[in-house]
């Protein structure tokens, strides 16, 4: 169930370029938040923007965390695009923001049996709801991709490398890594993953790089789930602002902060 409450900055620095990285207290999510789910966030001293902004959740502190001093907070990474995140860049420590979380209908995660490939896809910002499921992963093999455009949107990597050596990265100026998509990086190695288990793949980012994503999980007998970005207004559903055709015959239109925002990739109908 969302909860609507009021989270105290515990830090908010920028990590690069036009990349920040928020730590928030605020226990009453961070004890329900699960794998993709996503939190509505507005700063509480500021008249403008008038509408919360969605942020997915990097990674939350519950209360059995080894680490005490964290306990209760969560971790918001964010790009500086408009009037609400150049606010959020000047939050200080001990300010409060207004929230509504968890939201949304995160990752689902099978029992993976110790010969399953678990793949993680995301471009740009998208890596970041995906985190939580390298923490998360306890079974099978882990292989993370991560795109940008520049070296500049390459995030998080070193995070990830705590969980596994297998870490990909494509920046389609040649920057960094690979020259060229992250799905393209990822059609490279996909033979790698043939006759060597079941292949989970779990992805976010932009529309175009789901929709070319798709279209390489589609030929493969892949399991694909996708958290979809999107604009949302309200976040709980009530606007229908944020709607995606599916192939779903009685209700073909979703709405993203409803009944998303992950999708099985298959169910998104592609225009």
């Amino acid at each position: 169930m969302a909860i609507e409450t009021k989270g105290t900055i515990v830090s908010n620095r920028k990590i690069r370029s036009v990349y920040f990285r928020v730590e928030i207290h605020c226990p009453a999510i961070v004890q329900q938040v699960k794998p993709g789910q996503f939190v509505m966030l507005r700063v509480a001293a500021s008249p403008s923007p008038l509408l919360k902004r969605p942020f997915s959740v990097y990674r939350s502190y519950s209360v059995r965390d080894p680490d005490r001093r964290r306990r209760g907070n969560l971790v918001i990474i964010y790009k500086k695009v408009g009037r609400g995140t150049e606010r959020m860049t000047e939050l200080k420590r001990g300010e409060k923001v207004e929230m509504i979380g968890p939201l949304g209908n995160g990752f689902r995660l099978p029992s993976l049996p110790s010969s399953s490939n678990m793949i993680l896809i995301g471009g740009g910002v998208g890596i970041v709801s995906l985190y939580s499921l390298a923490e998360s992963a306890s079974r099978g093999k882990l292989s993370v991709f991560v795109g940008g455009r520049t070296k500049e949107d390459i995030l998080c990597t070193s995070d990830f490398r705590k969980f596994t050596r297998d870490v990909f990265v494509a920046t389609e100026d040649g920057s960094l890594g690979f020259r060229g998509t992250v799905v393209d990086l990822f059609r490279s190695k996909k033979g790698t993953f043939d006759g060597k288990g079941s292949c989970y793949v779990y992805s976010c980012g932009p529309m175009p790089m789901l929709r070319g994503l798709s279209e390489v999980a589609l030929s493969e007998p892949f399991v694909c789930q996708a958290s979809l970005e999107t604009r949302m207004a309200c976040g709980f559903g009530a606007c229908y602002g944020c709607v995606v055709k599916t192939r779903d015959p009685q209700i073909p239109y979703h709405r993203v902060c409803k009944e998303g925002p992950v999708f099985d990739l298959q169910d998104i109908f592609w225009d």
